[in-house]
């Protein structure tokens, strides 16, 4: 089915009643909002899903990044670096130690 629902000035839409209805959606629920190349896709939330979420966003970041199986110390250390090498491209060589060090 398709339901049509209006952006308010506030960035807020009203979900139509039939589709809390079928999603047992009630006053307080939280939901998910997951982004796809051009819809979106609004499902109820859970901690199990969020967090299920956030662990794969956390091993494809890491993957990217070239930490996915390194030791906790060395991920720390990869993430500092990172943090140096981007400081200094946007900032220059003002610093010689970490920023907020």
């Amino acid at each position: 089915m398709t339901y049509t629902a209006t952006i308010s000035s506030k960035g807020q839409i009203t979900l139509p009643a039939a589709v809390r209805r079928s999603l047992q959606l009630h006053a307080g629920d939280k939901i998910t909002i997951v982004k796809r190349a051009d819809a979106i896709e609004i499902k109820p939330s859970s901690y199990d899903q969020e967090l299920a979420e956030l662990r794969y966003r956390a091993a494809a970041h890491m993957k990217q990044n070239g930490t996915w199986g390194a030791s906790w110390e060395q991920a720390r250390q990869g993430a500092g670096e990172a943090r140096l090498k981007e400081y200094r491209r946007k900032y220059g060589q003002q610093q010689a130690s970490r920023p907020g060090c």
